[in-house]
């Protein structure tokens, strides 16, 4: 059989091994009106998140209880299987767009991008992950994670990776890994079962994207056109193909934002929400710079005191264990820290014995008030783009270098978002705002996105360095996810021609640029570039049928529509309406309904 056809049935049990404990746990909330249909996949992606996290712990204790952990964690995946199909409350629910529209698009764009990435080689065999066309050019980070798995699997987990400590990078992606040995580990599976699941693990922050646009109320080729224009670009792509796991970072960040900015006000979906931005940390750090200002915003709207604590609680179960074993089994820990904010770079093999603080009060100390003010200054203009010093990515030649700074440069990432300038500044397109989306909800994402992006140039040491200054990679792809959202939201205010021509212009220059000209003069691998092409095919048609699915009326039973109302009070009672919500009707906020 062709190695290309072995995908999308490893694929499957990969996802489904992921995530189905998670999708069971999302439909229960789901069915008792705690989370919206839109966040049963993102939950489903931090149940799934959680499990493996604690992969990481069981197989440092002890290798024979983590291969027992993860045969369990296979049985639990095949029973939430049996479940889904089983119940028909729960199999209704997967048949929803809200749940079954995600889940089909993650399936179709991991299988593009994974045969997209096995489809050219720059040598015969592949022998190397990073002797795929699409990872040639930049560091062998998006390896780091399997190798702190493989050193777990041996025994020797303090083992330095190259110049780095084990300890510097978040354990999340490894716990994926961990939790899947059977199909990870060596064998005959091991690179494309790795690649497999890092590239769906970073592929589910679509579901999370999903969510904010229904929360915006926009309709289904609205929603469609802004989710097409943020899966084909440069940053989307490559990130996702490029594992290293800051996409899977943003998913669970942005997760936690729809819990806490639109979700119900129960004290339990304010802890998972906790939890949703603890794995947000312990997959990469850089999203510490989205949820400073998430944290910031939540204070004018806080429920009570103890909503925080649980949020807090949540977050610290996840993060305090990895920072415990940083600072007490493998200190110190914090190498990637000192660089980015300190710009001191040492090996694993003399780390630095400062503390951050300390680190950090000495580089400033060494700079007078002019030098710290350039430094900023320099931070700021690497958004707008900047004369590129770094690699070509995914091949040399200008080609290289235009992938590169799609790549490094917030203005140049965004492409075609940019021009949501345009309706902001024109006063006519900028009255139809509140026609065709919920400007309400808008505007905590656009404030979050924005403080981001004054907050990360302002924290990191820069300039540059690109470890110590704001290149797209070293902050928070939440950040990044957001202003997609708001901008493209922004961008379907134009005539509906306009934007499909802005639709059509990205899908063919992202598929141009880097796919077909990466795999063009290397290597092909004809089982899974058909398998490639064939997948593509599949997402676009796909995203047609969805934008036609979520503009098909709801029915809503005629005893939905009308508020119940408690009878009438006696004299000197305060009266109480008691709201009947309604999921069917207003998938992308609640509302109550009243008569």
């Amino acid at each position: 059989m062709p190695a290309g056809l072995y995908s999308p049935l490893l694929l499957l049990v990969q996802a489904g091994w992921l995530l189905a404990p998670g999708l069971v746990a999302g439909a229960e909330l789901a069915r008792r009106d705690l989370i919206a249909r839109y966040l049963v996949v993102p939950v489903a992606g931090v149940v799934g998140a959680v499990l493996s996290y604690a992969a990481v712990w069981i197989y440092l204790a002890s290798r024979t209880a983590g291969e027992t952990y993860s045969y369990l964690t296979a049985v639990l995946a095949v029973a939430g299987v049996a479940l889904l199909v089983l119940r028909p409350r729960y199999r209704a629910l997967l048949g929803s767009v809200d749940v079954a529209a995600p889940l089909i698009l993650l399936y179709l764009v991991t299988l593009f991008l994974v045969t997209a990435t096995f489809g050219c080689t720059v040598r015969p065999v592949l022998n190397d992950l990073n002797e795929a066309c699409h990872l040639t050019g930049l560091t062998g980070d998006n390896v780091l994670p399997q190798f702190f798995a493989d050193n777990v699997l041996s025994g020797h987990p303090r083992t330095p990776i190259w110049d780095w400590q084990a300890s510097a990078r978040p354990p999340l992606q490894s716990g994926a890994v961990l939790m899947q040995t059977p199909v990870t580990g060596p064998g005959q599976f091991h690179l494309l079962g790795y690649q497999t699941l890092a590239v769906l693990l970073q592929v589910l922050c679509l579901p999370a994207v999903w969510a904010l646009l229904r929360v915006l109320r926009l309709s289904g080729y609205r929603l469609v056109a802004v989710l097409t224009m943020f899966m084909f670009t440069g940053f989307f792509v490559y990130n996702s193909v490029f594992v290293w796991p800051k996409l899977l970072a943003a998913a669970m960040t942005l997760t936690a934002f729809a819990l806490l900015f639109y979700g119900r006000p129960a004290r339990s979906m304010w802890a998972l929400a906790g939890v949703a931005a603890g794995a947000g940390l312990v997959a990469h750090a850089g999203v510490a710079f989205t949820l400073l200002p998430m944290g910031l915003l939540l204070l004018w709207r806080l429920p009570s005191w103890r909503h925080a604590g649980l949020a807090a609680a949540g977050a610290l179960a996840l993060q305090a264990p990895w920072t415990a074993y940083q600072r007490i089994v493998d200190p110190p820990g914090d190498q990637l820290l000192k660089w980015h904010f300190a710009g001191v770079w040492q090996p694993a093999s003399g780390p630095d014995r400062r503390s951050l603080g300390e680190t950090v009060a000495d580089s400033y100390g060494d700079l007078s008030l002019g030098e710290i003010l350039h430094h900023k200054w320099t931070n700021f203009s690497t958004l707008f783009g900047d004369r590129l010093h770094g690699p070509h990515l995914a091949g040399p030649g200008p080609l290289g270098i235009l992938r590169a700074e799609e790549m490094f440069f917030v203005l140049f990432g965004l492409g075609v978002c940019n021009l949501a300038l345009v309706p902001l500044l024109v006063p006519a397109l900028r009255r139809r705002l509140s026609l065709v989306l919920d400007v309400a909800s808008l505007k905590p994402m656009a404030a979050v996105a924005g403080l981001t992006l004054v907050i990360w140039p302002l924290v990191l040491f820069g300039p540059g360095d690109p470890g110590t200054s704001p290149t797209i990679f070293q902050g928070s792809y939440a950040m990044m996810a957001l202003l997609f959202v708001v901008l493209g939201a922004v961008l379907t205010v134009l005539p509906r021609l306009a934007t499909t021509a802005l639709v059509v212009v990205n899908v063919t220059w992202t598929t141009t640029l880097w796919v077909v000209l990466v795999w063009a003069g290397h290597h092909a691998h004809w089982s899974y570039l058909m398998l490639s092409g064939a997948s593509w095919l599949a997402v676009l048609a796909f995203l047609w049928c969805t934008a036609r699915w979520l503009d098909v009326p709801v029915k809503v039973p005629a005893q939905a529509r009308t508020a119940v109302v408690s009878p009438a009070p006696a004299a000197g009672q305060v009266t109480r309406r008691r709201i009947v919500w309604s999921t069917q009707r207003d998938p992308g906020r609640r509302r109550p309904l009243r008569r």
